[in-house]
C-alpha cells in the first residue's frame, strides 16, 4: 500500500488528502499522467490546433475552401449559402 496525495489528482482540493492505495492504482495513476503529458507535448510540438485522434488527411478536409478560386466557389454553390 503506498500513500498517495489526492491533490496532484484532482485540482479541486485546497489542501492535501493523503491516501493509502494498492500498487496497482499508483501504476495506472502515473501511466494515465504519463499519457496525458505525451500528448500535450505532442500537440505542443506538432502544432496540432485539432484532435491527433482524428486519423489521417483532416488538414486537407479543413482547407477546401481556401484552395478553389471564386468561379470553382460560384459553381459548387458556396456563395449562396453563405450570402
Amino acid at each position: 500500500m503506498i500513500q498517495i496525495n489526492l491533490r496532484d489528482y484532482y485540482p479541486f482540493y485546497e489542501s492535501g488528502y493523503f491516501v493509502e492505495v494498492s500498487d496497482e492504482v499508483v501504476a495506472l495513476l502515473l501511466a494515465h499522467m504519463r499519457n496525458e503529458a505525451a500528448y500535450r507535448l505532442r500537440a505542443y510540438r506538432h502544432k496540432a490546433y485539432y484532435s491527433l485522434d482524428q486519423g489521417e488527411g483532416i488538414e486537407h478536409d479543413a482547407n477546401i475552401y481556401k484552395l478553389l478560386c471564386p468561379i470553382d466557389l460560384t459553381s459548387i454553390g458556396f456563395f449562396h449559402v453563405v450570402f
